[in-house]
């Protein structure tokens, strides 16, 4: 054994070493805890030591000991399972599979002996698993080549064990896209030097064709594939843990959880796994906010549900009943009254595609009473404050008298461009307004405030996410004085919340420290803060105020962002 060993030409005298110990004809079962070591070596070291490996291996499969082929073949099963794709790589190679199966005759014999039979359940496993579902499976013909041979000269081959094909099957656990790319570079790694290897004119050409890829020169489109991949999982999660959460209900409902239930515990653990890697992929995927949203949705659903968990398990009814296991975004809320009081005004209006000027926008006829909505679809960075969508206020009593005077009104459509804050003459976005009918002002001294005029405080929506809610009051006009109110809507707590607001350069604007920047889960107004907005003309009259805002907060270790475009009338 120790000569045919010795042959092996550029062998690494420490992996030599450790394969020699892990075939000893003298123990009599196989070495778990050194076949390990010598995966963790190979995959450690990599080069060249998954091809020595294997050229190893497959000599002491043909030893004449029986023990030695049978710890071999164990060692064998080991390295497939623990080293991946480039020890994959090998085990495809023509010259393995022929030195495999050196000792199997053109016709069967009545009667296998224990190493065949290994043999066979070896080739029939990674046929089943690596050769079907491996995401480098064209790489493996020469192995599908082999099952195809041997059972044309009939060769039977054993019936694999589900276990041991779900460790070869690729697994649908979440990985992060930082995690398919490490493995992604270590594959073309090992596919490269074997091509080199191999030396052939066309092997050189397809290793020509992986070097620009690997260097940056030609597009490489596994970064998409990868991306793809992360976005199939994510699905899969997402509806593991709608499952995991019916169970969790019933479960409630019958007032604990069955311990034997393996399905429950194993969809624990897999969520359980997933809470990092939704956090790491929230991380990667920072410049777009619809995919943080959507990961930061997720990672509260996980949350909730891992918590009613553990309320169950403890027997704890009262609190998991209590705990919301749903993970879905809220949506704006349009409106602070009823849905039956909404005017048409709110209902339908729409965007445009040109707007001359923000200022003259922003100036209102002397009798008019507006209610804005501003839909902001393409807005350019102002002080880097990103863009949204946002719709404030709610109708005064003149729009409801109009709606029922009046089944359809005029509509003002706006769509703006901004290409700066400071600069607040480019295109911007109109607002839609309604007109009071001359009969409720014969005499038209509707004229407009010339003092500085105090307002119900009445609160408005700003923003809401599946996270942060903000509200806001307008507690005087000209000038404007709001107070802003900021609730955490999730199970989480959020830190490090900041918010950051911006105006046209006509106006001068007073931020007030906020009261805290911590909102602990599920409470309403943790935070307030004071902002006041004054024309630098001092004048007086009606204006609405356009603000550009921005939130920054934290929610276990993830950074979130959200942002967007308001206009305040000055009728609320």
């Amino acid at each position: 054994m120790s000569m045919s060993l010795s042959q092996v030409p550029g062998v690494n005298g420490k992996l030599l070493r450790r394969i020699h110990r892990a075939c000893k004809p003298t123990l009599d079962e196989p070495n778990l805890a050194l076949n390990l070591e010598i995966c963790d070596l190979i995959n450690e070291k990599q080069g060249s030591l998954p091809r020595q490996a294997a050229i190893a291996v497959v000599k002491l499969v043909n030893s004449r000991d029986p023990q030695v082929s049978e710890l071999s073949l164990s060692l064998l099963d080991n390295l497939v399972k623990n080293c991946g794709y480039p020890f994959h790589l090998q085990i495809s190679r023509k010259e393995f599979l022929n030195e495999l199966v050196k000792k199997f005759p053109d016709r069967p014999p009545p009667r296998y002996t224990r190493t065949q039979r290994l043999i066979l359940g070896a080739i029939e496993e990674w046929t089943e698993t690596i050769c079907k579902t491996s995401r480098y499976k064209e790489d493996f013909g020469f192995i599908r080549d082999m099952h195809r041979l041997l059972g044309f000269k009939g060769y039977i081959f054993p019936e694999i064990k589900k276990e041991d094909a779900a460790v070869l099957n690729r697994s649908d656990h979440l990985k992060s896209i930082e995690e398919l790319q490490k493995e992604e570079r270590l594959a073309q790694s090992a596919k490269l030097q074997e091509l080199i290897r191999r030396g052939r004119p066309q092997d050189l050409k397809e290793a020509n064709k992986l070097m620009k890829v690997m260097s940056g020169f030609q597009e490489d489109k596994s970064f998409e594939v990868s991306k793809q991949e992360v976005a199939e999982n994510i699905e899969k999660l997402k509806r593991k843990a709608d499952i995991f959460g019916d169970m969790l209900n019933n479960a409630t409902n019958v007032g604990k959880i069955d311990p034997t239930d393996e399905t429950i515990s194993e969809l624990y653990g897999t969520l359980k796994s997933s809470q990092s890697t939704i956090q790491k992929l929230a991380q990667e995927e920072s410049d777009d906010p619809e995919a943080v949203n959507t990961l930061l949705s997720l990672n509260d659903q996980v949350y909730s549900l891992l918590e009613k968990y553990n309320f169950l398990k403890e027997g704890d009814i009262s609190n998991a009943s209590k705990v919301k296991s749903g993970g879905g975004i809220n949506l704006i809320d349009f409106d602070d009254d009823d849905t039956g009081s909404v005017s048409p005004v709110n209902a339908n209006t729409n965007e445009s595609d040109a707007v001359a000027d923000l200022l003259s926008d922003l100036t209102f006829n002397e009798r008019q009473a507006s209610t804005s909505v501003n839909n902001s679809n393409s807005i350019n960075d102002l002080l880097n404050l990103g863009s949204g969508t946002i719709h404030l206020g709610s109708p005064g009593p003149q729009s409801q008298i109009q709606e029922a005077q009046s089944p359809s009104l005029p509509q003002q459509q706006s769509n703006s461009a901004l290409d700066d804050l400071l600069n607040f003459g480019s295109a911007a976005k109109s607002t839609g307004t309604t007109t009071a009918p001359a009969a409720l002002d014969p005499f038209g001294m509707d004229f407009p405030s010339t003092t500085n005029s105090v307002v119900s405080q009445k609160r408005f929506l700003l923003h809401e996410s599946h996270h942060i809610k903000i509200e806001y009051e307008v507690q005087s006009v000209n000038p404007f004085h709001f107070r802003f109110f900021y609730s955490n809507v999730a199970v989480q707590p959020v830190t490090s919340f900041q918010f950051l607001v911006a105006v046209p350069k006509l106006w001068d604007l007073q931020l007030k420290p906020q009261s805290s920047n911590f909102l602990a889960s599920n409470t309403k107004d943790a935070i307030w803060q004071d902002v006041t907005i004054t024309s630098k003309s001092g004048d007086s009259s009606a204006k609405d105020v356009k603000i550009k805002w921005k939130i920054d907060y934290a929610v276990s270790a993830v950074t979130a962002v959200e942002d967007g475009v308001a206009v305040i009338p000055q009728s609320q």
